[in-house]
């Protein structure tokens, strides 16, 4: 409850800032997030230090334990200065410095907020001890806008500690293969089938609720239009600039596949259960991209906010608020020009994928192909089923009920190919060298594109993650 220290439990928020020029704007700020996340996983000194306690050693624990700080900044906060005109930020001992400064060595997630129009300090305003504060991405908070600039910052929350609790499950241990005790338990699949042919905003209404029981041949049959297609954001951005290339170097180890899918023309890969994966030498005209994530010189970015993807222990997350409608974050190579813009339109896409313990069970997760602008054709999975799907003019084109451990790591595979004269594509779905699902779009196929992963998220009540790892794309 407020007026106490929080619990030893992941996930606290450490709001900093100066009584004299931001008190109020944290006190609101306290208030939204202690609404969302409780009161146990935000700390604010008036609001959760008890009468008696030592103020400056439970502020030391609290920041000491908490895995993202809020910098509150107002118009004076560089320049504010004591009683005896001494600049604050100077004094070695003054709190807002210490705060910062444990975060920063701590390498915790340290957000500066902009209160009221303020501007970010640069490094030569600051100590050196807080000259990498600067380099962080900020939030404007205005009164004016305080709800849509909160509910921006709400996002950034939950997917930071939606990792934090994942990276802690990760190294916990305990069997990959199972479900922490923390991560929700998935829905029964008659469940999960009545959400997903609930009525969605936007799309037809459904009738009345499907039996629990659904032989094998009906679960494959289309489920009423839910519109889901990628975020109105969700546009190539041409030109991006190259980042920082990060090199290191690649152990490959060499093994042939014994369930890989009955199609020419592809290499090989197997995927032990534990570590990196490994790759055949590929046929001339074999492989034509492939990426561990060990560096970020293919440029992976996001269509939508920034925050959705991000390279992380050597692999990519993708991360997707709840979402009560059908929606979805992807994000593609930038800097691959054998697939972007365009890949070839006969193509196999191979990546080792999981489900971090801690997102919505009802996401799923899965590959992209023929990506441009709202529309791409879509091959997931989920705990209980397989789907091929065309985003931009929705279309379910199959759906089949597997059996799978999302959270585990599964190879997934996803042919997509024209046929027929180019007049129709051929998508299939393969997890773990079985064939999940196959499907034959001749309606309006789409005509080429770039390939992509994809978190898809409808229903769901909390931060969706998927993680990825060695993505390779071949010619078929």
């Amino acid at each position: 409850m407020a007026g106490s220290l929080p619990s030893a439990t992941s996930g606290r928020i450490f709001i900093s800032y100066r009584r004299e020029e931001t008190a109020y704007p944290a006190g609101w700020l306290y208030d939204r997030l202690t609404g969302h996340l409780g009161h146990g996983q935000v700390f604010k000194d008036v609001d959760s230090i008890q009468l008696g306690d030592d103020f400056a050693e439970v502020i030391t624990r609290a920041v000491g334990s908490c895995d993202v700080l809020l910098a509150l900044i107002g118009d004076e906060w560089p320049t504010m200065t004591d009683e005896h005109g001494r600049r604050r930020l100077d004094n070695p001992d003054d709190f807002v410095r210490l705060e910062i400064e444990a975060a920063l060595s701590r390498r915790v997630l340290v957000i500066p907020v902009l209160v009221g129009g303020a501007r970010m300090p640069r490094a030569d305003e600051l100590p050196p001890s807080l000259a990498a504060l600067v380099r962080r991405q900020a939030l404007e908070l205005s009164p004016a806008r305080f709800d849509f600039d909160t509910s921006r910052l709400l996002r950034v929350l939950d997917r930071s500690l939606a990792e934090v609790r994942a990276a802690q499950q990760d190294a916990a241990p305990t069997d990959t293969a199972s479900d922490p005790g923390s991560a929700a338990q998935p829905e029964a699949p008659e469940q999960r089938e009545r959400a997903e042919r609930s009525p969605i905003s936007g799309a037809s209404p459904a009738g009345p609720a499907p039996p629990a029981e659904r032989s094998p041949s009906e679960s494959g049959k289309p489920a009423p239009k839910r519109h889901r297609r990628l975020s109105a954001r969700a546009r190539v951005l041409a030109g991006a600039s190259v980042g920082v290339v990060l090199i290191v170097v690649i152990v490959a180890v060499v093994a042939n596949s014994r369930t890989t899918p009955p199609t020419t023309g592809a290499s090989t890969t197997t995927h032990p259960t534990s570590g990196a994966s490994a790759t055949t030498p590929p046929p001339a005209n074999g492989v034509i991209f492939q990426d561990n994530f060990s560096s970020k010189a293919s440029e992976w970015l996001p269509f939508q906010e920034a925050w959705t993807g991000r390279y992380a222990n050597g692999a990519y997350r993708i991360s997707a608020p709840p979402s009560a409608n059908g929606d979805a974050r992807v994000s593609s190579p930038r800097r691959a020009s054998s697939v972007y813009p365009s890949a070839p339109s006969d193509i196999r896409i191979e990546v080792q994928a999981r489900r971090l313990p801690a997102s919505d069970q009802n996401m799923n997760y899965g590959i992209a192909c023929r990506l441009h602008g709202d529309n791409a054709y879509v091959l997931t999975i989920s705990g209980d089923y397989a789907s091929i799907e065309r985003y931009g003019a929705y279309k379910l084109l199959k759906e089949a009920k597997i059996g799978v451990n999302a959270n585990s790591a599964n190879r997934l595979q996803a042919i997509c190919a024209s046929v027929k004269g180019k007049q129709a594509v051929r998508l299939e779905l393969w997890v773990n060298g079985k064939k999940a699902a196959e499907a034959t779009d001749a309606d309006h196929p789409l005509p080429t594109g770039t390939v992509g992963l994809v978190v898809g998220i409808d229903q769901t009540k909390r931060v969706s993650m998927a993680e990825f790892d060695n993505f390779t794309v071949s010619r078929v």
